[in-house]
This record gives structure tokens, C-alpha cells and sequence, in this order.
């Protein structure tokens, strides 16, 4: 993440020198630090790797682990202005983050559930953690998976995603908070030709109002990504696009969604994504961007 970071930069101070940065343009400070048992904090290698490499908690420990990164970004935003401006010379009055993979995992997390982060990049990164790791189950053959009728019925609630896991996601994923929690009934509300009910706008609109309220989104993905489909988090998507899109229940609220889905790519960073993603830190900077919905395969 270094090299972003610092892409990141000066990125936004040649927009400064060329005077596209406002009349008072703020200063920008990229903090890049390791993930919960990665790097310089691992304790677990094991706990990094999925099932089909012999870890039998893999939905478990990555759930735990970006949770918990969440938290520690949330910890640093608590602390990081004593230690770069001790005088009180300055402030920090905006707070963006952009992860990647399951940096971009805990993106999602950090931006719902963290009021004083008003955008997130996310790359190659998913908003629903069931339907991703019922993916993985279904693709490693999971006997959580295979041994109920029709398949994977079971699967949540079962050893390899526990009772308290599920309670947990449902707590601060983002499919998990903002859609009820069942796959069936996610993919009949995101398709839903008529839209949500009145009950469920009763439902939603404080959860929205709490969560998502005037939030900027930019979400990435490859088109050909096989470790997090974009498959997966397509129908949080429509749900999200169709709330906040033109004509929608919660438009009108400020929520930016910018959803780009580049073919052929797999599970890694195009540069035209690293590219977008240093030129939307701009945009969001000088408040260039209006409520709404654009969405592209590219």
C-alpha cells in the first residue's frame, strides 16, 4: 500500500500546484499500515489461509481478522492528530480510506461503520461476506455444503459459519446490516421489479440514515476476479444503486456509489484502477462529486 499511498500524494499535490485544488486546499496524509496478522503483526500464518489450504476456521479468522482492522483504522483516527499535530496547528477534519482485497473488505466496514469517514475506495473487495464465503464453501466442496438438499442450506449456522459468526456479520457487514439476512431473500429485494414495501423502507431508512448518509463510495472490480466475484456483491449493488439511484427511496441523501467493473481483469490492481482511485481522493477532497449512481464495465 506504500507506493499508493505516495502515488496518492503526490497526485494531490501537483492538482495543488496547478491550482485545480480549490482556492484553500487541504493538506493530505496517507497512513499505510499492516492488517491484523499480516506483516510485521502476524501470530497465525495458518489463520491467512482459506479452507482448500488446510485451514478448517477460514471463514472464522478472516471475518475476525479485517473486523478487527476496521477497528484499528477507527483507533488511529482517535490518535493520529495528537502525533502529527501535538500544537494543535492544524486539523484533521476529512477521513477517506481505500483498501484492496481484504484491505477493501475492511474498507466496507470502516466507512459503515465509522461516522467520521465520509468516503472509501474499494478495491477488488466485497460488501457480503455470506455470499462470499458460501462461494468458497460451494467451490472447496465443503461437507458443510454438499451434505444438505439442495446444497448449502445448512451452510450458515453450520461449524464453518457459526451461530456467533452470523450474529456478527449481521452486525457490520454491509449485506449482513443493510439487507435482511438471507441470501434468497437479498436477491429477491435487489431484483424486486417493484421495489421495497413500505415496511421495509420503515426498516431501512434509519439504518441508511446512520450508515450510508452522505457517504462516497468507489468500488472496483475485476471483471474475470475468481477469489472475490463480483458476482458475489452484485446484488448489495443493485440493492444500494436502486436506494440511492435516480428516483430512488434514500436519493436526495448525498450518498455517492460509483460502481466500475473492468473485463478481463482478475484478482489484482489494474493501473487504470490505481489511476481512478488517485484522481477520486481529488475529487472527493474539492468536492467535485454529486449524490448518485455511475456504473461502468470497462
Amino acid at each position: 500500500m506504500a507506493p499508493i499511498a505516495a502515488h496518492t500524494i503526490t497526485a494531490w499535490n501537483k492538482r495543488i500546484s496547478e491550482g485545480r485544488a480549490g482556492k484553500s486546499p487541504k493538506g493530505l496524509i496517507a497512513v499505510a499500515f499492516d492488517q491484523r496478522n499480516h506483516g510485521s503483526r502476524q501470530v497465525d500464518k495458518l489463520a491467512n489461509e482459506a479452507w482448500r489450504q488446510g485451514n478448517e476456521r477460514h471463514a472464522i479468522d478472516m471475518y475476525s481478522v479485517y473486523q478487527g482492522t476496521a477497528m484499528d483504522t477507527s483507533l488511529l483516527i482517535n490518535h493520529l492528530e495528537s502525533y502529527t499535530f501535538p500544537t494543535h496547528t492544524h486539523r484533521i477534519t476529512t477521513h477517506l480510506v481505500l483498501g484492496i482485497s481484504l484491505g477493501a473488505h475492511a474498507a466496507w466496514h470502516c466507512l459503515l461503520q465509522d461516522p467520521r469517514i465520509s468516503a472509501a475506495a474499494i478495491i477488488v473487495g466485497c460488501p457480503d461476506y455470506t455470499a462470499l464465503m458460501s462461494q468458497r464453501a460451494m467451490k472447496s466442496k465443503r461437507k458443510t455444503w454438499t451434505s444438505s438438499k439442495p446444497a448449502g442450506s445448512h451452510f450458515v449456522g453450520s461449524a464453518d459459519f457459526p451461530p456467533a459468526l452470523v450474529e456478527a456479520v449481521k452486525a457490520s457487514d454491509p449485506a449482513g446490516l443493510l439487507m435482511r439476512y438471507n441470501l434468497a431473500a437479498q436477491r429477491a429485494i435487489a431484483g424486486a421489479e417493484g421495489g421495497l414495501d413500505a415496511a421495509e423502507h420503515v426498516r431501512l431508512r434509519p439504518l441508511f440514515e446512520k450508515h450510508l448518509r452522505g457517504k462516497k463510495i468507489l468500488a472496483m472490480s475485476g471483471g474475470a476476479d475468481k477469489l472475490v466475484p463480483y458476482e458475489c456483491g452484485q446484488p448489495f449493488y443493485s440493492f444500494l444503486k436502486k436506494a440511492v439511484g435516480p428516483g430512488g427511496w434514500f436519493t436526495g441523501q448525498g450518498v455517492v456509489f460509483e460502481d466500475l467493473v473492468y473485463e478481463g481483469v482478475g484478482h489484482a490492481v489494474d493501473p487504470r484502477m490505481a489511476d481512478r482511485s488517485m484522481a477520486w481522493v481529488g475529487e472527493v477532497l474539492t468536492g467535485e462529486l454529486e449524490g448518485g449512481v455511475n456504473e461502468a464495465k470497462i
